[in-house]
């Protein structure tokens, strides 16, 4: 009976401490050091911040390129994958060694592949001599912009050396040069709106009323406050602005609430099967978009 007892009161602290890390073991932020321990950059992994990007000097100013990118298709991305995620991380690098702010947006799937548009802060054409990699949540694994896996990676170094990140981006990132120009970038993000968040400035496509909606299913974005109202009237036509759209308003259908991005957070196989049968969907699009560009009519209009 003792021995018993023993082991119902470990158990039950056991699950106590499963329970409590649910909510506290993740961590809210990715902090990067240089080689001196200085923080470089802190970088928020908050659920709600991957519905936007910062809203930087130099994307106010019009300062970054834009390229398109393959998403890589392995079970940590699926796992990591939601609707109502834009962003993903990217890191950036010179020949020189210099770094360039970079994000992942995903843009859903064109011509039968999902793909990233990968934006580079701090120039404006693509650069043969700067690399860029995309990395997952918790920046755990790296992956070329043809969504190949780095092998070898070094999680810890990635974080706490600025020279690794560096290194690695020159020997398996790939050149800016190689990749797809992507054109309008700049027309597109001056229809998105800015909100004061408590992780900064963000600027996304998810209109006010939007945000509202979510608000009642996300607690986070209860925090999100109208900044800057879209530089345009137009609704914007864009692949990522397309998608998020279409997103909430399948999430308005069938209901579901965000939750962390990272691989290893919970989530239940309802909230799983719902992200799965979106996915089906974007899949089914892609495929009857590619149909109406191949498949022409007969002459004639096809009546005889």
């Amino acid at each position: 009976m003792k021995l018993l007892r023993t082991y119902m009161i470990r158990s039950f602290i056991l699950l106590l401490a499963i329970l409590g890390g649910c909510g506290t073991m993740r961590p809210n932020t990715v902090d990067l050091r240089n080689e001196k321990s200085e923080e470089v950059r802190k970088i928020a992994v908050d659920p709600s911040v991957f519905s936007g990007i910062p809203y930087t000097s130099n994307i106010q100013k019009d300062n970054f390129v834009a390229v398109l990118a393959d998403v890589p298709q392995n079970a940590t991305w699926f796992a990591e994958y939601s609707m109502l995620r834009i962003r993903y991380h990217a890191l950036a690098f010179g020949a020189d060694g210099r770094e360039y702010p970079a994000y992942a947006l995903y843009a859903g799937k064109i011509a039968g592949v999902r793909k990233y548009i990968v934006i580079v802060e701090g120039v404006t054409e693509r650069r043969s001599d700067i690399r860029v990699q995309t990395y997952s949540t918790l920046f755990s694994e790296a992956y070329s912009l043809k969504g190949v896996k780095m092998q070898g990676f070094d999680e810890k170094r990635l974080r706490s050396s600025e020279r690794y990140r560096a290194q690695i981006c020159a020997e398996y990132g790939t050149p800016l040069g190689e990749c797809r120009l992507v054109t309008g970038m700049r027309k597109s993000m001056g229809q998105w709106v800015v909100y004061k968040t408590p992780f900064g400035l963000i600027a996304t496509p998810i209109s006010e009323e939007k945000i509202m909606y979510l608000a009642g299913i996300d607690p986070q974005y209860r925090y999100w406050s109208k900044f800057k109202a879209s530089a345009t009237v137009a609704v914007s036509a864009d692949y990522i602005s397309t998608g998020i759209g279409a997103a909430i308003d399948f999430i308005r259908a069938v209901g579901v609430k965000s939750i962390g991005f990272d691989a290893d957070s919970m989530q239940s196989r309802q909230s799983q099967g719902i992200n799965m049968m979106y996915l089906a969907q974007e899949d089914q699009r892609d495929i009857q978009f590619m149909l109406q560009k191949t498949i022409q009519p007969p002459e004639g209009g096809g009546k005889k």
